[in-house]
């Protein structure tokens, strides 16, 4: 399978680093095509100057990260949920690479959207600070809303799925071990 990692975390040695290297090492030992593109390597203007009324030129790493999601058959993202949401790094990534002509056309009428990146599955492996279950009853689970409907299914990947490492700050180093190596079994499977 050709899959695509984002490590969409800004800190490079973070725990999203290391879960995403994780995912990129099971992915390879499984015998699968891996690209990874490590967001806060890249030089690219988050803002979207403008919004959809105006062309803002990609610039080159947008370009291969655009080439790589056409690409790939199955999209992993590894980031930390921060404030309910993706980090600034993630969100200008998204409003920049997936706009209105790659990742959907809106249409006139129903049914308003035409999802262009269709045949393709995600994994969504975020870390969070708060138990999951407060993140679902406290805040409706927004995070997930956000990533898995508004953006992912709404370009057309699915199935989407998600794994949640929730409070790795308070975990011991074997806790830690344990979330890597789940992350790097998913890897291995392609899923």
């Amino acid at each position: 399978m050709r899959i695509l990692v984002i490590d969409a975390h800004p800190d490079a040695g973070s725990y999203c680093d290391a879960l995403a290297r994780s995912y990129v090492e099971g992915a390879r030992s499984g015998g699968h095509d891996v690209r990874c593109l490590r967001l806060r390597d890249m030089r690219f203007d988050p803002v979207l100057r403008g919004g959809f009324a105006s062309s803002q030129p990609l610039e080159p790493d947008l370009a291969r990260a655009r080439d790589a999601v056409r690409w790939c058959r199955h999209l992993v993202i590894v980031t930390p949920c921060w404030w309910w949401s993706v980090p600034a790094l993630l969100k200008g990534f998204v409003d920049r690479v997936f706009l209105p002509g790659f990742g959907v056309v809106y249409l006139e009428g129903f049914p308003y959207v035409r999802k262009l990146l269709k045949g393709r599955s995600a994994r969504v492996v975020y870390t969070q600070n708060a138990p999951q279950w407060l993140a679902v009853l406290a805040r409706g689970d927004l995070f997930w809303k956000y990533v898995r409907r508004a953006f992912l299914r709404h370009c057309g990947f699915r199935p989407v799925r998600r794994t949640v490492v929730a409070g790795p700050g308070r975990a011991s180093a074997a806790e830690r071990e344990e979330w890597l190596q789940k992350v790097r079994r998913l890897g291995v499977r392609g899923r």
